[in-house]
């Protein structure tokens, strides 16, 4: 029921931004609202907003930035192979991401062992001698 209503939102947020397209107040490379912004502007979630906003770029309506955050308007004459570039790109942007958090805590997790290491060294080696 919830994602029902979700999904309602966001084809609210989407027909509105057609909308927009169509009548132009956005145009080609414009960079539309931020996520957190257009949701507050609308009275909607930023789950719908997001929603609506990759809907968008399934479409070919939209791109994602790739070298700055944000959602873009994509020329109409934009080739397919350009826009199939860009998801992969963006893809592998955000595998990027994932992995350099993911390092971030491995990084973390190693540090720790290595002070239990030292610190049961010590113990070892002053803590049995009295």
């Amino acid at each position: 029921m919830e994602q029902m209503r979700n999904r309602l939102r966001s084809a609210d947020v989407e027909a509105k931004l057609r909308e927009d397209l169509a009548g132009g107040v956005y145009a080609p490379g414009d960079r539309l609202p931020d996520v957190e912004s257009l949701a507050e502007q609308l009275g909607k979630h930023t789950r719908a907003v997001l929603a609506a906003y990759r809907r968008l770029v399934e479409d070919g309506v939209l791109l994602e930035g790739l070298l700055e955050p944000g959602y873009f308007v994509a020329a109409a004459d934009l080739a397919p192979e350009a826009r199939t570039t860009a998801r992969a790109v963006r893809a592998v942007q955000d595998r990027l991401l994932e992995l350099e958090g993911r390092l971030g805590e491995l990084t973390e997790r190693m540090a720790a062992l290595e002070r239990l290491a030292r610190e049961t060294r010590c113990r070892c080696r002053y803590g049995h001698s009295g």
